[in-house]
């Protein structure tokens, strides 16, 4: 066939078909020099890499991502992954080799920190180099769940502790602050310490890193005074972290509360009354030096803090109280005694041996405690038996008077009256539980009697006030004849009225004529 072709005709069919050659491999080698695009990272591949001594030389896809989250500070591949690979699975090897613990060892797992982990970190020979392997025992797409789940948790977790009201913050063992929330941050700002940023705003914070919380003093720019919080610190492997809470508002209530109980601690102390408070579980709680001087007993004893028995016991023993009747059973009413007095409703005099009198009370207190006061009244009662005896005596004497006498107040109330003025009129002002007043009186005296003038304006000469000029009047009784009758201001308002029956005259009439009064 090329023998029918002329020269020119097979030169062309040449040169065609080397132009067409030279295209294709023109064609070919353009699609050979494009770059290929990079491998997609599949979620199903194995994390594993492969170390020699320090340096990486190889990595599957996941893992190469995982090699290069290491901290960009450490010099080497295996330190950058190891720092990244720590928190979840502990101390791990300087060198991958030095996982072999044995040179027989062909291979080695290290368990995660938390027991809930279900992965493992595998080391194994690989010739000259180690095999490092990240394994997880979950199934692929329960793992990928749960891996959502720890982010959600995890942004929550990073937002709540953010925004707490509360300082936190994270100190390495270096002393330095490496991380807190935005609670501090704004602290930081108010203090006056001048720190920078790296510094605690605590230093004293750091000075007991154990497990323990402290209360600290911060100066603040905006406060007139130190404020106080309670510091916790919780150690790390890095160094520890710490929680404030700011305490200024208990702090101040403590401290009132101090000065109260100094206040009340010098009040008792000037009190002449003895004050004895027994706790809730019926201990001598508190007690004024009054108490000591009244019952003489030994502050050692005192400051032991005896029990309410045992403190009652010592009264009686010392003859400090009556001697009651039936002691232990009187012991086993302790509980009554108790219950009376947290009511406000025990209060006994005690009459002791040695001529004292005592006034014992039991008061409630807050918070199931009592309180039992002791009083001296033997001057009160010795005062009182006096008096009373001087009582006795004017009546006795004023009973023995043949001149009726009573003694009103100023409003008209009768107060006094003796055996000749009963006598008289025929009337006990003692037998009605109504007090007696000036017109009841009166009215028995009108019955008894004449008419007469004396008995006019008697109520109101009675409660009048100011000088009073003493009236005098002769009135005729009905049985015991003529009375010289007499109303005489006493000190205080009072006034005194008496009857004295004259010697009868020879046939009296019942209808006298008034005689005339002399005031």
């Amino acid at each position: 066939m090329l023998a029918d072709l002329s020269t020119a005709e097979i030169t062309l069919l040449l040169g065609g078909t080397l132009l067409g050659a030279l295209l294709t491999v023109l064609v070919g080698s353009k699609r050979a020099w494009r770059p290929a695009p990079a491998p997609a990272v599949s979620r199903d591949e194995p994390m594993c890499f492969l170390f020699r001594g320090s340096e990486l030389i190889d990595a599957t896809g996941p893992a190469s991502i995982l090699a290069e989250q290491g901290d960009a500070v450490e010099d080497d591949a295996w330190h950058r992954l190891r720092r990244a690979l720590e928190p979840r699975f502990g101390d791990l090897p300087d060198l991958p080799s030095d996982a072999f613990v044995a040179s027989t060892e062909f291979s080695r797992a290290f368990a995660p920190v938390l027991p809930e982990d279900s992965g493992r970190l595998v080391f194994a020979r690989a010739g000259d180099g180690v095999r490092i392997s990240l394994v997880e025992d979950a199934p692929l797409a329960l793992d990928r769940h749960l891996a959502v789940d720890v982010n959600r948790e995890l942004r929550f977790l990073r937002s709540a502790i953010a925004d707490a009201p509360n300082p936190i913050w994270a100190v390495d063992q270096a002393g330095r602050v490496t991380w807190c929330n935005r609670a501090y941050s704004r602290l930081a700002e108010k203090s006056v310490h001048g720190t920078d940023a790296d510094t605690p705003i605590f230093p004293r914070a750091a000075d007991d890193p154990a497990d323990a919380s402290r209360r600290l003093p911060l100066t603040l720019a905006d406060s007139e005074g130190p404020v106080w919080f309670d510091v916790s610190i919780r150690p790390n492997r890095d160094g520890f972290v710490a929680y404030a809470s700011n305490v200024d508002a208990v702090v101040r209530a403590e401290q009132a509360q101090r000065n109260f109980v100094q206040t009340l601690t010098k009040t008792f102390a000037h009190l002449s009354t003895g004050l004895a408070i027994f706790d809730r579980s019926h201990r001598l709680a508190l007690f004024n030096p009054a108490l000591i001087d009244l019952t003489a007993i030994p502050v050692e004893f005192l400051t032991a803090k005896p029990s309410l028995e045992a403190f009652f016991d010592y009264l009686r023993e010392h003859q400090i109280m009556p001697e009651p009747k039936n002691y232990p059973d009187w012991r086993e009413r302790i509980g009554a005694l108790l219950a009376a007095a947290r009511d406000g409703r025990y209060c006994k005099t005690w009459n002791l041996p040695s001529g004292l009198t005592y006034r014992v009370t039991g008061k409630p207190h807050p918070d199931g405690a009592v309180a039992f006061l002791f009083e001296d009244i033997s001057a009160e009662i010795s005062l009182t038996r006096r008096f009373r005896a001087e009582l006795e005596t004017s009546q006795a004497v004023l009973d023995r008077q043949d001149r009726a006498l009573a003694v009103f107040s100023q409003t008209g109330t009768l107060t006094f009256s003796n055996d000749a003025f009963r006598e008289m009129w025929r009337f006990d002002p003692d037998s009605s539980f109504a007090e007696t007043t000036i017109t009841d009186v009166l009215k028995i005296w009108q019955s008894e009697c004449a008419a007469n003038v004396a008995w006019n304006g008697l109520p109101k000469y009675v409660a009048s006030f100011g000088e009073r000029v003493p009236r005098r009047a002769r009135v005729a009784h009905r049985a015991l004849g003529a009375l010289d009758f007499a109303a005489e201001p006493l000190p205080g308002g009072a006034t005194l009225m008496s009857f004295q029956a004259l010697a009868p005259r020879p046939e009296p009439s019942v209808t006298e004529a008034a005689l005339p009064l002399d005031g």
